[in-house]
């Protein structure tokens, strides 16, 4: 603490600080059983296709100020900053929290991207560092109150790239990482989103995990052995297909159980229809991200995804009436994290 408010008295030294971080795809859990002790552990992977970025620099008063920023989401930042300033940073003065906030870009909310983890590590990261505070990500996750279910937005918010999490024993509030894997630069991803829909989210959310029946055991141990003796092979070894398989087989145990709760494997019909008729063509890999609705369709090359988006699109305009077709995304992997950059 001391450590921190020595620090923090440098404060007039920083002009800004910005920090950029990447949206994620989390493509299922281990064990949502939880009869071995812990619960959950996720799987996923950071996309580069879009990004929460936030500056903050001082200011004569608290603002925050933004391009097409909603009431609802500066009351989500307000609430970050009040949250920081209450544990993290309760030994800055009350003169040196007078900051602008300026919203850049934000990850879109409820689509499956992870855009509450993202933001609230962005701003917690942005403000740790314009007051000087030296903080460990899992540290500002935890006094934020993230990572309660899912790891793979802490972890990808520091390295980027693949991501598997070891899931959280009892009174446990982080998960452990248990594997990082830069995933293939070749490799392309094909987003199938629908911003009509939105995925479960809040007090629904929470409501669903505490109504869904107990997940089986045997299928639990069925991800974990799909996760260890196939999709992590298959991403080492760069086959793509073997990969998609993977993913699709876990999605599958994944999304039936949480079927009652989102109506059916996907939330989303639209995007239900178009990774259907993604596999009708012979992609292996589909998945839904998170409770969607965003869907996301795994392709080895950049060729490929243009290819399929081609197709995707003219499937849309006959399947869709006009104005409700699902839109489509080529994106990559990030596999760097979140970028800060400060000036003095």
């Amino acid at each position: 603490m001391k450590q921190q408010t020595a620090e923090a008295e440098s404060l007039t030294a920083m002009s800004s600080v910005t920090v950029q971080a990447p949206a994620r795809l989390h493509l299922g859990f281990l064990d949502l059983n939880a009869e071995i002790g812990r619960k959950f552990g996720s799987i996923g992977v950071a996309i580069n296709s879009h990004h929460t970025i936030i500056q903050i620099s001082p200011a004569e008063n608290f603002l925050i100020q933004g391009e097409d920023l909603t009431d609802n989401l500066k009351l989500k930042i307000r609430q970050i900053c009040e949250r920081f300033y209450e544990s993290i940073g309760s030994q800055i003065p009350s003169a040196n929290r007078c900051i602008n906030i300026c919203v850049k870009q934000t990850i879109p909310e409820h689509s499956g991207l992870g855009s509450g983890t993202q933001l609230a590590l962005t701003v917690g990261t942005a403000l740790a560092k314009f007051h000087g505070i030296s903080i460990s990500t899992p540290s500002i996750a935890k006094q934020l109150g993230r990572g309660k279910r899912s790891g793979i937005g802490i972890a990808t918010f520091d390295h980027g790239g693949f991501v598997i999490d070891g899931g959280l024993k009892p009174n446990q509030t982080v998960p452990p990482i248990l594997a990082h894997i830069d995933y293939p630069a070749d490799w392309k991803i094909v987003l199938v989103m629908d911003p009509h829909h939105q995925g479960i989210h809040g007090t629904a959310e929470v409501q669903a995990f505490h109504e869904l029946p107990i997940f089986p055991q045997e299928n639990a141990r069925l991800i974990s052995h799909l996760t260890l003796m196939c999709l992590l092979p298959a991403l080492i070894e760069k086959s793509c297909d073997d990969f998609g398989k993977a993913v699709t087989d876990i999605q599958a145990l994944i999304g039936d159980h949480f079927a009652k709760a989102q109506g059916g494997r996907y939330t989303s019909k639209r995007v239900e229809s178009c990774l259907l008729e993604a596999q009708r063509l012979g992609h292996s890999g589909v998945a839904q991200s998170s409770w969607g609705p965003t869907g996301c369709i795994f392709v080895e090359n950049e060729a490929k995804a243009k290819q399929l988006i081609e197709h995707l699109t003219q499937f849309a305009k006959t399947a869709f009436s006009y104005g409700n077709a699902p839109i489509f995304i080529q994106t990559s992997a990030d596999n760097h994290g979140a970028v800060i950059e400060s000036s003095m």
